[in-house]
């Protein structure tokens, strides 16, 4: 099952985690969004303080999921004013495939008001490969 997983994540993350355009980021995004690779971020969710999301497609967390994530696609039209709900004062862990979306996700949500963003580095693959929780 695991390698199926990674097969999976491995396609998705060469043909759906694309960046969309030039790379926009500021100072003020890049000193906001915090990069964290797959054990800080398991110590993050730990707290019990995070909000996590996945900004995967549906099809892609058909495949499997971090437990406890609620999932706002990247892809739909309505991305932008759905992310947008997620409460300014609580910390927001965000994950992908591969990152890229992660991390636009997490400099949008910064753009906007939000400061206390964490993406996952890399993406669900080392995530996987290192046995952290994957449903």
């Amino acid at each position: 099952m695991k390698n199926l997983a990674l097969l999976l994540l491995f396609i998705t993350s060469v043909l759906a985690c694309t960046p969309k355009g030039e790379n926009q980021s500021s100072e003020v995004v890049k000193n906001s969004v915090v990069s964290l690779d797959e054990k800080e971020f398991s110590e993050k969710l730990s707290s019990g303080k995070a909000l996590l999301v996945d900004v995967r497609t549906a099809e892609e967390i058909a495949s499997g999921k971090i437990p406890s994530a609620i999932s706002i696609d990247f892809y739909r039209a309505d991305f932008q004013d759905e992310i947008l709900k997620l409460p300014k004062d609580q910390e927001i862990l965000i994950y992908c495939s591969a990152g890229v979306r992660s991390l636009q996700a997490s400099e949008f949500l910064a753009k906007n008001g939000y400061s206390k963003i964490y993406h996952l580095e890399g993406g669900l693959g080392n995530w996987i490969r290192k046995g952290y929780p994957f449903e």
